[in-house]
């Protein structure tokens, strides 16, 4: 009897802890937010992605019946807004603004709130110099020497001197390109020193010891360590890299490295001139380089001067923008909208040179960098061209996607959140922006980067007075 008594017990016991169970799962299911999917939401009216679990904003469930879904599907904004909200229950962490080529507002949220654009800050410095300096401009390095050279037997009884104008792309591979040319004009041997005047950054380093060592271990074969013999191997592929056989060099004792005193008289040699600042620009941009966007912007005034550019020639409002850095580092701010302006008026501008924006910024899924790895879906792949931002809880995209019914759309993106999960966030807003417009137009098939900055780079013999038998 006790026994039937407490099976009795237990079960009813069972019976309401299921009933219980059951009770719980609907409130649960409440309290977690319903990821809606730009796929769900272009299936169902606005009624039924409101009302989709029965029930009324404010009240108790109401029978499906009693539910009247619209027919009409959701507009753009009504769809972006809607997976804005199922991915952070608030609007106010995100900034986007889309605009077509004609002016036509196509997408706003939040497009006049001031956000961190991190790295899209890169677009404005980049602009500002291209205009300041011109597209075809190419940075320039000299070298010179003290003393007398023998061209009878290519010796050089002084010491070798080089200057620079802070060329943010001066690497090892530029120096491979000097020390064959100096072999070619008939340059054996430095018997003397390697001086470095001012202005000289190499692998953007600029510390006197250093950038001495690393010239002189480049330009003298029998110093290579196997860094160098691994850039060296690295660059091979490289057209103008490829046309050296072997690299010879010329040798340099003893070598020493000195600071230059500009009182000894020295002779003109070579000039070395980097690759055109816009290519020069497109690596900064795809890679997002921040050092080397510092040295550019520094040419162009710094922050203030790009600050002012942005407002006397872009047009930008004063209270629109805020920069801290030329990079993107740190605090600097602007609204959507602005940005959108930047972007259409290097659109413009560059396409009066005849340059297209793809030509500046990375061609996302196809360029290497930041946007390699992005919008690799066969519908996108080469119909987005952007700069990507991204700090330690902002996340950014800016740039244009081509469409197959609304043309060119210019298109910013300024976030506040965890990077990592605003990027696919980004794409999706892009995609459905792209299907609410016919779909998008791919017009990029291939990469032009160059694994090497120092593709086009040109260097060029200034000695005017040298013969077989000439000693200076």
């Amino acid at each position: 009897m006790k026994d039937s008594v407490t099976k009795d017990v237990f079960c009813t016991t069972l019976a309401l802890v299921s009933v219980c169970w059951l009770l719980t799962i609907p409130l649960w299911a409440q309290q977690r937010p319903r990821v809606i999917t730009s796929n769900v939401l272009r299936q169902a009216s606005p009624a039924q992605a409101v009302h989709s679990s029965g029930q009324t904003p404010g009240g108790p469930a109401v029978p499906a019946e009693d539910v009247s879904p619209l027919s009409a599907p959701l507009s753009l904004p009504e769809l972006v807004t809607a997976r804005l909200l199922s991915f952070s229950r608030s609007v106010h962490p995100h900034g986007i603004y889309v605009e077509a080529l004609d002016g036509t507002p196509i997408l706003s949220v939040n497009e006049n709130t001031l956000y961190n654009p991190a790295s899209v800050t890169k677009i404005m410095t980049s602009i500002a110099a291209l205009e300041a300096l011109g597209v075809d401009y190419r940075y320039p390095t000299r070298i010179s020497y003290t003393g007398a050279i023998d061209w009878t037997t290519g010796t050089l009884m002084g010491d070798l001197v080089i200057s620079g104008s802070n060329d943010p792309s001066f690497a090892t591979e530029s120096l491979f390109l000097i020390g064959e040319k100096l072999r070619h004009i008939g340059l054996r041997s430095v018997q003397g020193n390697i001086r470095l005047g001012q202005g000289v950054m190499l692998n953007m380093r600029s510390q006197p010891a250093v950038v001495g060592q690393e010239i002189l271990t480049t330009l003298d074969r029998s110093r290579w360590t196997p860094r160098t013999e691994a850039v060296w191997n690295a660059v091979r592929a490289v057209t103008v890299f490829s046309q050296m056989p072997v690299y010879q060099g010329i040798s340099i004792t003893p070598g020493n490295v000195i600071v230059d005193d500009h009182t000894t008289p020295r002779y003109p040699l070579l000039e070395y001139r980097s690759s055109p600042l816009l290519k020069i620009l497109k690596s900064i941009n795809a890679y997002s380089h921040n050092e080397m966007t510092h040295v550019v912007g520094a040419q162009v005034g710094g922050v203030a001067g790009v600050r002012r550019y942005l407002i006397e020639k872009v047009g930008i409002q004063p209270q629109e923008v805020f920069l801290q850095t030329t990079s993107g580092l740190g605090h600097n701010a602007i609204t959507p909208r602005a940005t959108v302006k930047l972007i259409r008026y290097a659109v413009n501008w560059l396409a009066k040179q005849n340059i297209s924006l793809g030509e500046l910024l990375p061609i996302a899924g196809i360029d290497n960098g930041t946007l390699q790895r992005r919008f690799t879906n066969p519908d996108l792949l080469g119909a987005v061209i952007a700069k990507t931002g991204t700090l330690s809880s902002t996340s950014a995209l800016a740039g244009v996607v081509y469409t197959r019914k609304r043309g060119l759309l210019l298109f910013a993106i300024l976030e506040r959140g965890a990077p990592h999960s605003l990027r696919p966030l980004q794409e999706e807003i892009i995609s459905i922006v792209a299907s609410d417009s016919g779909g998008a137009m791919p017009l990029a098939l291939g990469s032009e980067m160059s694994p090497s900055l120092c593709e086009d780079a040109l260097v060029n013999e200034v000695v005017t007075a040298r013969t077989t038998a000439a000693v200076r």
